[in-house]
């Protein structure tokens, strides 16, 4: 995908691998890293969708930073 800066220069945003794992209903987490990452690296970003009421989503750390291992993820602090 291209996408252009405030300043009209052109960029190439990455395209990520994305992870689902809904074996938990209502809660299900989604991962995305850059393609062939290791789900055991902290290299993912990691959101949590929760269905219990309504819909929360939150985020592994708080943030939307690509820092945090798939594995750990039912683990791992939302906020």
């Amino acid at each position: 995908m291209q996408v252009f800066t405030p300043h009209g220069e052109q960029t190439v945003q990455p395209t990520y691998a994305t992870l689902v794992d809904d074996s938990g209903a209502p809660v299900t987490y989604v991962g995305s890293a850059l393609p062939g990452s290791s789900t055991a690296d902290a290299v993912w970003q990691i959101k949590k969708l929760d269905e219990t009421t309504g819909l929360v989503t939150t985020f592994a750390d708080g943030d939307s930073n690509f820092d945090n291992v798939w594995d750990d993820r039912a683990s791992l602090t939302y906020l």
